[in-house]
């Protein structure tokens, strides 16, 4: 059993407890339109999974198990969507969600405080200690300014806590697109330092701390 540091439950305050090592962290971009993983996916015994990125009809691409899934303060606030710019997301999509693990990942807690009505009872639900993830970007020499996206946010609370996870759906390539596997994304905000992101990634490799696929 490893507990994951810096996170906290809704109930008693425990960590994220994680029950294998044998973890798979599957990105959402659009690198697992190009080049399928859903069986490889499946074959770990954890697999993690992000915002409102679909399984279902994607099982080739992206497989279809499902341990935990990482949210950001939109997704988790069940925030309406720009049909426009977001084509096949619900914005209900979390608060429709039945015996799931949640980790909330964000700097505001206002979304949080309201989980009874964001999220469905049946759910198991925890959050990042968001304060303390300076002490990570540290231990890891990591050189950001800027917030962690959720996704290389949680790859990096994995190697902290004693886990070599294997990444699925992460580009970094320095000229990947940001589209998700089943959509065309919108334009990046100014919060994550993308770039940089890719420059970690590439550096936890080479240290052995990750794997990518």
């Amino acid at each position: 059993m490893i507990p994951i540091k810096h996170t906290a439950d809704v109930t008693n305050q425990g960590p994220l407890i994680l029950p294998t090592s044998d973890i798979a962290i599957v990105g959402n971009s659009a690198r697992l339109a190009r080049h399928p993983r859903g069986l490889q996916i499946d074959a770990h015994e954890y697999v993690v999974r992000f915002n409102r990125a679909p399984v279902d009809s994607y099982e080739e691409l992206v497989g279809s198990k499902e341990d935990l899934r990482v949210l950001n303060n939109h997704v988790f606030n069940n925030n309406k969507l720009d049909e426009q710019e977001w084509s096949d997301q619900p914005s209900n999509f979390v608060r429709n969600l039945r015996n799931k693990t949640l980790l909330y990942f964000a700097s505001d807690l206002g979304p949080w405080f309201n989980y009874e009505t964001n999220t469905h009872e049946s759910c198991e639900l925890y959050r990042v200690n968001y304060g303390e993830l300076q002490k990570v970007k540290n231990a890891l020499k990591i050189d950001l300014d800027e917030m962690f996206s959720v996704g290389v946010g949680f790859v990096c609370l994995c190697i902290i806590s004693g886990i070599v996870p294997t990444l699925y759906g992460f580009d970094i390539e320095s000229d990947s697109n940001r589209d998700h596997y089943w959509e065309v994304r919108p334009t990046a905000g100014p919060c994550h330092n993308l770039s940089k992101e890719k420059d970690t990634l590439r550096h936890l490799e080479a240290q052995n701390k990750v794997i990518i696929r």
